[in-house]
């Protein structure tokens, strides 16, 4: 029977988890907290941080496990050294160290040609002032090392105080206490490329990516995904192409990767960001009710070697439904009052998943991580479903007093 290890216990790791135990594999659960809500669906728990690489390390070796995942971020680089050490599927640390900050990510992306903006880090907030004076405006501030947009903001034109005040607060959220500054790249549309490709023994397979509307109020954020994601066949070579560059440049063969990218006003492809990760806000659970296609099941099995469902989906055809996943964002702070859904919109609804109760307090959208909840619908048609959905605000929306 094979041996899954998965790092951190917490709700982002559950889709694995299930996953595995459905597959029958024994799971070896490792996090810093014993009441972490998925340890009651492993088989062996080790309460440990799973920042201490040499504690899981040991861990793993006494263990002899087949296979090791995580879908946090931070812990990826740990994920890294472990299946490096022990000869299991994976990648080098190297590899996801440049993914995982976007000071490292934009270097990368400059010396192998591709497109991207100036940027600079800030280490030493008594530097902002002179580095400012060589970017032009708008901008955008954010940490190095960070997800969910946390302490993102863009600035249209230059005010010293606030992007310090910004700056230290983007430095407090990065993990490296490293804040970035990059001229913004203008988006043709607030309509932009998302979504998750997923990597094995170097076969990558693109079915997961989707539109994802951002919001008005928050460019950066986003707000709305729309799957399939249909583009014109010279935007989906280029789209294609360059992330097979990427991750041949960087020796990534095996994985899932969350991907936020755009074609600017001069239809160059920006890559945001590669996270090695899945995507959050539920996305592996949406690709599965636009697709079909269990992205969960396929990070667990390969880990451990087991490549058929992996082969499956590449070698079948999958059945794709126009399916929505709308982020529900509040407008202003106050307590929750309930959920406005139009009669226009209710029959393409097929669930709500609400992270606030009525009576809540909820908070005014400010980055990725503000959010209320999430509905999910699917439409008839390609047509119907961007129709409501980019413009899905008017059609549900949190009561908020």
């Amino acid at each position: 029977m094979k041996k899954i290890m998965i790092l951190g216990g917490g709700p982002n790791q559950i889709g694995l988890l299930k996953a595995a135990k459905k597959c029958r594999y024994i799971v070896i659960l490792c996090d810093k907290n014993p009441n972490c809500i998925g340890r009651s669906l492993s088989d062996s728990f080790y309460e440990v941080d799973t920042i201490d690489d040499e504690k899981l390390l040991k861990i793993a070796i006494k263990e002899k496990i087949d296979g090791v995942i995580s879908n946090s971020e931070a812990i990826m680089e740990n994920v890294a050294i472990i299946a490096s050490e022990l000869g299991l599927r994976g990648n080098s640390r190297e590899s996801i160290s440049i993914l995982n900050s976007k000071e490292m990510f934009r270097d990368f992306q400059q010396e192998i040609g591709l497109y991207a903006p100036k940027h600079a880090i800030v280490e030493n907030i008594d530097e902002l002032s002179n580095m400012l004076s060589d970017f032009e405006f708008p901008i955008i501030v954010k940490p190095v090392k960070c997800s969910g947009t946390r302490g993102t903001e863009k600035f249209e034109s230059l005010d010293v105080e606030k992007i310090r005040e910004t700056v230290n607060s983007c430095m407090n959220y990065s993990r490296n206490k490293k804040c970035s500054i990059e001229e913004y790249v203008e988006m043709s549309s607030l309509i932009v490329l998302e979504g998750d490709v997923f990597l094995n023994q170097g076969k990558i397979f693109f079915g997961g990516l989707f539109f994802t509307q951002r919001s008005k109020e928050l460019p950066m954020v986003p707000m709305t995904y729309m799957s399939p994601y249909i583009d014109s066949q010279k935007h989906m070579r280029i789209i294609e192409k360059t992330l097979i560059e990427i991750f041949d440049k960087l020796k990534i063969r095996h994985g899932q990767y969350n991907i936020e990218a755009y074609f600017n006003k001069d239809d160059l492809l920006f890559i945001i960001e590669i996270n090695a990760r899945q995507g959050g806000h539920g996305l592996p659970a949406y690709v599965k009710l636009a697709t079909g296609i269990d992205l969960d099941k396929a990070l667990v099995t390969t880990a451990v070697g087991d490549d058929e469902y992996f082969d499956n989906i590449m070698n079948e055809q999958f059945e794709q439904k126009y399916a929505t996943r709308h982020t529900i964002f509040g407008n202003k702070d106050g307590i929750l009052n309930g959920l406005y859904i139009s009669e226009d919109i209710r029959p393409y609804v097929v669930s709500i998943e609400l992270e606030k109760k009525i009576g809540d307090s909820v908070e005014k959208r400010k980055n990725g991580s503000s959010y209320i909840g999430f509905v999910n619908l699917v439409f008839e048609n390609y047509e119907l479903q961007h129709k409501y959905s980019e413009n899905i605000e008017d059609y549900i929306y949190p009561i908020i007093r």
